[in-house]
C-alpha cells in the first residue's frame, strides 16, 4: 500500500501545532496527528510513516475528531441521591465522597456485590491499573469489558490451539498473502484502511479472496473472487467441510502435522462425518463453491485467514474460530510470511484490555489456575499469595444475571454505552435499572448515562495520554493534544484517586497503586509483562514515537518488535506456560491441570460437532435477523453521530429485506416496517435488496434505545467458552406499517450495497483495482 496523506481540517489557515496519535474508531489504530489551533483540535491527518497506515485514514478517522468539541460533553461531576431525582451537578470532591459511600456500603455483603465494566476504549495504562485495583485490591473475579462483545473470542479462539493468547499474523503477512479468507469479516466497512492494504496486496501478488459471510456486504461485491454464503448458525458445520476435503483429497502438510501437533486422529475421526454433500446442504451453500474455496487454499501456501463477529457473536464462536487455525495447521501455512491466522480484534484497545487483565484474563496471558503463574504475579504485584484468591474473571452476562438476581448491587461503567450495545436491551434495562450505577463517560447525553447515580466526566481521546495495542499486536502511542472540557479527568487519574480513597496496600504497607502518572504505570506494565507472551519489556514512548508503532513481543530478543508470533513453531502450550488448560467447546467446562496432557509446544488440533440453532424460527417468528455495522459508525454512535458529514450517510436504522421476502409482504424500499420478537419491538425503513439470503434480514445496531435498537431483539445465550453473545441471529416477524419513498440516503447506501457505487469514503481503497460506476 503506497503512503498517502489523508487530510481533514476545519480551518483555513496553519495548525498551532500537530500532535502524534492514532485513530480508536476501529481495531486498526491508524497513525494521526491531531490538529491543534488555540487549544482545540481542528482536524486530522494521516502519518505517511505509520507501519499500520501509512498516511491512510478511513471515514470515521477523517471526521469523527468533531466529537472532541461538541456541547454534549461532560464537564463536571453529577449525582442523584435517589432514584427518583434527577442528576445534580456537584464538586469532584462530593462525588468521590458519594462514590466511596455507595461502594463501601456494597462491600460490606462482600467483594462480589460490586461490579465492573469497562472499554476497547481506554489505554494500556488504564486498563492495567483498573485491572490491579480490582484484583490485587478488590479481590474481586466480577471485571469485564465491552470488549466481551467483539474479541473475547479472538482471545479463546486462540487459546484453543496455541496455549495462550496472541494473534500469530500481522498485516505485513496481509501484505505477501496470494489468498486472503476473510470468515464472517466485512472488513470494506469495518477497517476501510485494512481493506485498502488487502486491495493492494491482491493486485501486486495476483492474488484471490474468498469471503465467507451470509451477507453480500460491500467485501463481496468490492474485492471477492468467490462468496460462501455461509447460512447463520452453521459456521462449525463450513469449517469442519473444509477440513474433511482437505484430508480427504491428501492435501494435508502431514509431517509438519507429526511434527508440531497433537489430536490429528480425533479431528479426523469427527471430520469424516462432514462430507461436502452434507455440509453444502446444512450451510445452504454450493457444493462446487466450497470444494473451489478449498482448493484454493490447498494450493496457495501464502495464505491468510482474518476473523470476526460474524464468527465470533455465536454459540459456536470458539469452535469455529478455533477450526481456522487448525486449517493453517493442517497445510503448515502459519509463522512464516504471507502465511497465518488472524483472529481479528474490534476495537484499537480490544488488545490492551485482554493483555493487562481487566477483562476476561490475567495480565500477560497468565493462568489463574497456574500456582506458579499466579506466585509471579503476586511476587510482581507484592502482595501475598496466600490471601489472593484467583477466579476466572466473570463476563458481562453472567454479571448481569448475577444482579438480576440480586446479588450484585453497584456496577462501575467507564467508556462504553451498553445500554445500547448489551443483547437483549429491556431485559438489560431492567437490570440496570436496579443497580447503583456508576457511569464515567466523555458525554452527558448517552443512553447509560440516563440510568447513572454518579456521572463523572471523562475526558478522551486527543485529551490524554497512553498506549493502544491493535488486532495485529501494533502498540501505538496517544499523546495528549488538548485539555479536556471544564473539569474531565482521565480514567487514569480516576482510577488513581479511586485507589488512594480505598486505601488499598501491598504487603509492606505502600499503596497497592504506586505510580501517578501514565508513564509510570507503563513502565510498571513493561516489569509485569515480561517473558509473558505479550512482553513490553523492551519497548519504550520514545521508540513507538520512532517507528510509529511496535509490534509486541518487544525484548531483548524482539528489541523493536516482532512481525508474527511462533517462528521457532514452538507453542504456548507447556502445562507450564499456557494460559488455560482447555476448556470443552459444547459445555464449557475446563480441564483441570491434573487432567491437562502437556503437549510440549505442540500446537492442538481439537475437534468440534456442529450444532443446531439455538433459536430456531417459527410460525410466529418466521424470519432470522442478523446485526452488525455500518462503515459511517461506530459502536453506539457516541462519537461518530455527533459528525454531521458521517451521519448524513446513516442518519437512522434501516432493515435489509430479500427481494423475494418483501414481495409476499408487499414492501417497497422507503416503506416504514415493524420488527417484532418475544423480547421487543422495532420500527424502521426497509431497503429491498438481495445483500441478504431469502428469510434473513438485516439491521445495523448502532442505533439507540427503544424502537430503533435492534438489541432488543437478541437474547443473552452466548458462546460457553467465550460468553460471547450471540448476536447474529434471533426469529423475528415482519410488516409494513405504511408507505414511504425511499430518502437520498437509503438511495446511496442501496447503490453501496448493490455494488454499483463505491462508499463515498473508501473510494480511494479500490481504484484501479475493480470496476466501479459512480
Amino acid at each position: 500500500m503506497k503512503p498517502r496523506i489523508d487530510t481533514n481540517l476545519s480551518i483555513s489557515e496553519t495548525p498551532d501545532k500537530w500532535v502524534h496519535s492514532a485513530c480508536i474508531l476501529c481495531s486498526n489504530g491508524c497513525g494521526i496527528d491531531i490538529a491543534v489551533k488555540d487549544g482545540k483540535i481542528v482536524g486530522v491527518r494521516g502519518n505517511p510513516d505509520h507501519p499500520v497506515s501509512f498516511g491512510h485514514l478511513g471515514p470515521k478517522g477523517e471526521h469523527a475528531w468533531v466529537a472532541n468539541n461538541t456541547r454534549e460533553r461532560g464537564t463536571v461531576p453529577m449525582i442523584r441521591r435517589s432514584k427518583q431525582e434527577a442528576l445534580k451537578p456537584v464538586s469532584w470532591e462530593e462525588a468521590m465522597d458519594f462514590f466511596i459511600e455507595r461502594f463501601k456500603q456494597a462491600w460490606t455483603q462482600g467483594h462480589q456485590n460490586l461490579a465492573c465494566y469497562s472499554s476497547g476504549q481506554l489505554t494500556v495504562e488504564e486498563l492495567y491499573t483498573l485491572g490491579k485495583l480490582w484484583r490485587a485490591g478488590l479481590k474481586s473475579a466480577n471485571i469485564d469489558g465491552n470488549t466481551r462483545l467483539c474479541t473475547a473470542t479472538s482471545a479463546t479462539g486462540l487459546m484453543s490451539n496455541f496455549g495462550c493468547d496472541g494473534p500469530v499474523a500481522s498485516y505485513v503477512d496481509v501484505d505477501e498473502a496470494e489468498l486472503l479468507c476473510l470468515y464472517g469479516h466485512n472488513v470494506a466497512e469495518v477497517q476501510t484502511v485494512l481493506w485498502e492494504r488487502m486491495l493492494a496486496a491482491k493486485k501486486a501478488n495476483g492474488g484471490r479472496i474468498i469471503v465467507f459471510d451470509p451477507r453480500r456486504t460491500p467485501t463481496v461485491t468490492q474485492g471477492a473472487d468467490l462468496h460462501i454464503p455461509v447460512r447463520v448458525g452453521t459456521n462449525v458445520a463450513l469449517m469442519n467441510g473444509i477440513i474433511h476435503l482437505l484430508i480427504k483429497n491428501n492435501w494435508i502438510y502431514q509431517d509438519f502435522i507429526d511434527a508440531h501437533t497433537v489430536g490429528f486422529a480425533s479431528l479426523k475421526a469427527v471430520t469424516d462425518r462432514y462430507t461436502p454433500e452434507r455440509v453444502a446442504e446444512i450451510c445452504g451453500i454450493r457444493q462446487n463453491d466450497l470444494e473451489t474455496a478449498v482448493e484454493w487454499m490447498a494450493s496457495t501456501p501464502k495464505m491468510v485467514s482474518t476473523v470476526l463477529q460474524g464468527f465470533y457473536q455465536s454459540v459456536e464462536a470458539t469452535a469455529s474460530s478455533s477450526l481456522v487455525n487448525t486449517v493453517h495447521l493442517l497445510l503448515g501455512a502459519i509463522s512464516k510470511p504471507g502465511a497465518g491466522p488472524l483472529l481479528m480484534a474490534g476495537q484499537p484497545s480490544a488488545m490492551s484490555n485482554r493483555e493487562t487483565g481487566a477483562g476476561g484474563s490475567y495480565p500477560g496471558y497468565r493462568n489463574p489456575h497456574s500456582d506458579s503463574q499466579m506466585r509471579d504475579l503476586c511476587e510482581k504485584w507484592n502482595i501475598d499469595f496466600e490471601t489472593f484468591t484467583p477466579e476466572v474473571p466473570k463476563d458481562i452476562l453472567t454479571m448481569m444475571e448475577a444482579a438480576e438476581r440480586g446479588e450484585i448491587e453497584f456496577m462501575w461503567v467507564m467508556g462504553t454505552n451498553p445500554l445500547v450495545s448489551l443483547p437483549d436491551q429491556n431485559r438489560s434495562e431492567r437490570i440496570m435499572k436496579r443497580m447503583f450505577m456508576v457511569v464515567q463517560d466523555p458525554f452527558i447525553d448517552t443512553e447509560t448515562v440516563s440510568l447513572a447515580d454518579i456521572y463523572l466526566p471523562a475526558s478522551m481521546w486527543g485529551e490524554k495520554q497512553g498506549c493502544v495495542t491493535n488486532a495485529d499486536r501494533s502498540v501505538n502511542l496517544l499523546m495528549k493534544a488538548v485539555d479536556p472540557p471544564g473539569e474531565a479527568r482521565s480514567d487514569f487519574d480516576i482510577f488513581i484517586e479511586v485507589a488512594r480513597r480505598l486505601g488499598f496496600k501491598d504487603r509492606d504497607g505502600a499503596p497497592l497503586i504506586p505510580f501517578k502518572e501514565p508513564r509510570e504505570a507503563f513502565e510498571e506494565w513493561r516489569m509485569i509483562s515480561k517473558g509473558r507472551p505479550c512482553d513490553y519489556s523492551g519497548m519504550s514512548y520514545e521508540l513507538i514515537l520512532e517507528m510509529g508503532a511496535v509490534r509486541w513481543p518487544c525484548n531483548e530478543k524482539y528489541p523493536r518488535g516482532c512481525e508474527r508470533l511462533y517462528e521457532d513453531l514452538h507453542f504456548w502450550t507447556g502445562i507450564d506456560q499456557c494460559e488455560t488448560y482447555g476448556v470443552d467447546f459444547l459445555t464449557g467446562r475446563g480441564t483441570t491441570r491434573g487432567d491437562y496432557v502437556d503437549p510440549d509446544g505442540k500446537a492442538f488440533l481439537r475437534p468440534a460437532q456442529w450444532r443446531r440453532h439455538p433459536n430456531p424460527v417459527s410460525a410466529q417468528f418466521p424470519y432470522l435477523l442478523i446485526t452488525g455495522r455500518v462503515v459511517y459508525h461506530f459502536h453506539t454512535r457516541t462519537k461518530t453521530a455527533r459528525s454531521a458529514v458521517l451521519n448524513s450517510h446513516a442518519p437512522q436504522p434501516y432493515i435489509e429485506i430479500h427481494p423475494d421476502d418483501a414481495a409476499e409482504l408487499s414492501i417497497s424500499s422507503g416503506d416504514l416496517v415493524e420488527v417484532t420478537s418475544p423480547n421487543g419491538r422495532w420500527e424502521g425503513v426497509a431497503m429491498v435488496v438481495d445483500t441478504v439470503r431469502p428469510g434473513d434480514v438485516f439491521i445495523p445496531f448502532h442505533y439507540g434505545h427503544g424502537v430503533l435498537a435492534a438489541n432488543q431483539h437478541t437474547w443473552y445465550a452466548r458462546d460457553a467458552v467465550s460468553q460471547q453473545p450471540h448476536l447474529k441471529s434471533s426469529p423475528v416477524a415482519l410488516r409494513r406499517l405504511s408507505f414511504g419513498a425511499p430518502q437520498p440516503w437509503l438511495l446511496e447506501r442501496l447503490k453501496e450495497l448493490n455494488g454499483h457505487s463505491i462508499m463515498p469514503f473508501a473510494a480511494r481503497a479500490y481504484e484501479g483495482t475493480v470496476n466501479r460506476e459512480v
